[in-house]
């Protein structure tokens, strides 16, 4: 999941938010500032309850940080890298750059968030307790309750066991630990989230049905949790079975490269011609075969008739991403977090040549090739 806006780094960890976060933030602090804190303490005016609820909503994304800071500092501590911190509709992700490599690390890692968030909710209940006997501001300890309450139903939910929640974490590495199959357990935890969500939802539909307006947020809910649930399993199924193969493997070898240095007048005869490759993008490389950018047959065609004897594909093509190479002895898992132009992702040689294309045809190929080489159900 891409962080929408960035909120720096922690520990050299970038941090950020997705837009969803920063929609359920600013509901929460409209429900706190029109809803929550009149009725527990009233007698202010708007804007009192204005700021005051804008400062609760901060603290809660503080505690949502701090909840997922604790997957991340645990994940290093077992020696595993963290990419990345995104804040969402359902707490957070943290990105690690490697999976655990024993299910009792995985279960650890996934129950110390619900623990902080657990924790905060008692360390914020004590407060509004405290704040109430020693007489203080009946808005401090309101804010403070419902602080605490907001923490505990993070942590409850966060331990639903379904994937992409914390619980269904753990249930993976339950059904890892005792099947000894991390593809079984992936399937386990994904399903049992797609199941959790549908349910959610289910129960929101009931409520609109019977005049609840909130059971909007219980479909909005399960929405996002189905569809989380489903992209985790294949995501997690396709790396799994990605792992131990360089992207020399999966490429498909001899693509067809358009030679930067011809006219379009010269490469539209030749798309035109009997043994013209059945794609529609393709990379341009110059004329020591080094990848330069990449072209589709919409571009040529742009170019008007009078103009393509003179003009060279090079002048064209598209540029290629700053990270639409890749080695051939890379990583293959490095393909799944890089987005692939319609041309693919070029692979190279150790001297810059071209040397095979990787699109997502190519990786869904392989994919289920491990999977036939396993003898076990396809990703779909």
């Amino acid at each position: 999941m891409k962080a929408t806006v960035s909120f720096g780094r922690i520990g050299g960890i970038p941090v950020g938010a997705h837009w969803s976060a920063l929609v359920i933030v600013l509901l929460l602090g409209e429900l706190l500032a029109l809803n929550v804190l009149p009725d527990m303490a009233p007698g202010h005016s708007p804007f009192t309850y204005l700021l005051v609820g804008a400062a609760g909503a901060a603290v809660f994304v503080l505690s949502l940080l701090a909840h997922e800071v604790a997957h991340a500092m645990v994940a290093r501590h077992a020696g595993l890298g963290v990419r990345s911190i995104t804040l969402w509709l359902l707490g957070g992700v943290s990105e690690l750059v490697d999976q655990p490599q024993r299910p009792g690390t995985e279960i650890r890692i996934a129950l110390v968030g619900p623990a902080v968030s657990l924790g905060l909710a008692g360390v914020f209940g004590v407060g509004s307790w405290a704040a109430t006997a020693t007489g203080a501001p009946a808005l401090a300890s309101a804010v403070l309750l419902w602080l605490a309450t907001v923490n505990l139903m993070l942590g409850i939910f966060n331990l639903l066991p379904g994937t992409p929640l914390d619980g269904g974490r753990v249930v993976h590495g339950l059904v890892w630990r005792f099947t000894g199959s991390r593809e079984r357990a992936t399937r386990a935890a994904g399903g049992a989230g797609q199941f959790l969500g549908a349910l959610v939802a289910g129960l929101g539909v009931l409520l609109l049905l019977n005049g609840r307006l909130d059971g909007l947020w219980l479909v909005l809910v399960g929405w996002f949790l189905t569809g989380a649930a489903a992209g985790e399993r294949v995501q997690g199924i396709t790396a799994e079975r990605l792992a131990g193969l360089t992207a020399g493997d999966v490429m498909r070898r001899e693509p067809y490269f358009a030679p930067g240095w011809w006219t379009v007048a010269a490469l539209v005869d030749h798309l035109l011609g009997p043994g013209a490759p059945p794609v529609e993008a393709f990379p341009v490389i110059d004329f020591h075969g080094r990848p330069t950018g990449w072209i589709t047959l919409t571009d040529l065609a742009r170019v008007p008739l009078d103009a393509r004897p003179s003009k060279a594909v090079r002048d064209v093509a598209r540029p290629l991403r700053p990270n639409g190479v890749v080695g051939v002895d890379e990583p293959a898992l490095e393909v799944l977090r890089r987005p692939i132009d319609p041309a693919g992702l070029v692979v190279t040689g150790p001297d810059g040549r071209a040397v095979g294309v990787i699109g997502l045809d190519d990786v869904r190929r392989v994919v289920e090739l491990q999977a036939l080489r396993a003898g076990v159900a396809p990703t779909r």
